[in-house]
């Protein structure tokens, strides 16, 4: 896994946390490197240039993450390679690799430097694992060696998501532990996969070395099958939103209220401290709150003057209409019960169900509060928007009737302090 760097201010002229921390990454790096060639074996040569090629070839055709990490089956080359050559092979195989990809990915110096020094760490980290943990020296023997095997392969998977997600949460100013936490079962999974790629890539070596290149398609097919999915997972995530924002522009007034009711949430959810699970499907289901008004005609939807009960009960509808269309994407699954219930009062007066106090999803509540809020800033066909402070009174107003007083008390916390 490695980080694609976006931000201007990496590697500024300023001193900035970031800055300082790939500085201590890439020199502690650069020195396991630099110690990795003075091990240079010049009896192993052919052995270094196949595992050079094996490792090159495993480091291209990345796969993108949301959070900004890329994974590639590097995993199972550096554990196995470390295993059968040792320490200075696999670094220096993954220190070739990756300045020979970024090169042609041309993703600058900067990044690259990152990449072969953070594998550099992760690789030594988990063969210091490999080594403490075996009973013996010699080959792989499965049954006395399972234990470090496994520690090992554990090892690589954390140091590497610490020393990338680390990067990143700096860069980008997130909260480290969301950052860390953000699509893990998803990259888990993609490493699961490999640890016993990395013990047959062993076993076969030892057998007949050419052999390995069977595992090759096998290898192949199950990244790219990730890959993929993943493609899948964020055209549909692409799709939905661009068709909540299509939603959004059939009435000029509430054009990107989506994503402004997306960006409140997000604020709220930071300042309640939620788990990076909740966090990102609470936003992810705000910025498609209104799919649902797909089947509201415009002549209901676009009216200036007042609706009549039938009309009404068209609008209200919609989250109802929501919920059915995003309940059956596995990708907006959990988050479709918040936009169901995101018109629920507090007192139990609202709509669909009339769910009152801590039945209403907390993902609803924060929703309420952020869609009211911003309906109320907004030019409407039959109003002028409302000031901040006209609307945040409307808010305190209606606390522990309408909305959650403990959210109201943050929200406004947020608003005033200018946190947004």
């Amino acid at each position: 896994m490695s980080v694609d760097f976006v931000k201007k201010h990496l590697y500024s002229g300023s001193i900035n946390p970031a800055g300082t921390y790939q500085l201590i990454i890439n020199l502690l790096g650069l020195y396991l490197i630099y110690r990795a060639a003075s091990g240079w074996n010049t009896d192993m040569l052919w052995v270094y240039i196949f595992w050079l090629l094996f490792s090159t070839v495993a480091e291209l055709k990345p796969i993108s993450m949301p959070n900004n990490d890329q994974l590639t089956v590097s995993f199972a080359v550096h554990i196995s390679a470390q295993i059968l050559f040792g320490l200075p092979l696999a670094i220096l195989s993954s220190t070739f690799a990756n300045i020979v990809t970024d090169l042609i990915g041309r993703r600058g110096w900067k990044k690259m430097l990152f990449n072969v020094s953070q594998y550099s760490i992760t690789i030594y980290c988990s063969w210091f694992v490999y080594q403490f943990l075996r009973p013996g020296s010699g080959p792989l023997d499965l049954k006395s060696d399972f234990l470090a095997m496994v520690m090992s392969c554990l090892t690589y998977v954390l140091v590497n998501f610490v020393l990338v997600s680390t990067v990143i949460s700096l860069s980008q100013g997130t909260r480290w532990i969301r950052q860390l936490t953000n699509d893990v079962k998803l990259e888990m999974i993609h490493f699961a996969t490999l640890v016993p790629v990395s013990l047959l890539i062993v076993i076969l070596y030892n057998y007949e070395p050419l052999s390995i290149v069977i595992l090759l398609l096998p290898l192949a097919m199950a990244h790219f099958s990730f890959d993929n999915y993943m493609t899948l997972r964020t055209e549909t995530k692409n799709t939905i939103e661009v068709l909540a924002d299509i939603i959004d522009k059939r009435d000029a007034y509430t054009a990107q209220h989506s994503l402004r009711v997306a960006n409140y949430c997000e604020a709220i959810a930071h300042m309640l401290k939620l788990k990076p699970s909740d966090y990102e499907t609470l936003i992810t289901a705000a910025r498609v709150h209104d799919l649902g008004k797909i089947s509201v005609p415009d002549s209901i939807l676009l009216k200036d003057q007042c609706l009549k009960p039938e009309e009404r009960s068209v609008i209200n509808d919609h989250a109802i209409i929501g919920f059915n269309i995003l309940n059956n994407l596995r990708f907006y699954k959990s988050g479709a019960m918040f936009v169901c219930h995101h018109h629920e009062r507090y007192d139990g007066t609202g709509y669909p169900k009339g769910l009152k106090g801590d039945q209403i999803p907390l993902g609803a509540r924060i929703m309420a509060v952020a869609d009211s809020y911003d309906a109320m800033t907004s030019d409407r066909p039959y109003r002028k928007a409302m000031t901040a402070e006209v609307a945040l009174a409307e808010i305190i107003k209606n606390s522990g009737t309408q909305f959650d007083p403990q959210i109201v008390e943050v929200f406004i916390e947020i608003i005033r302090s200018e946190r947004i």
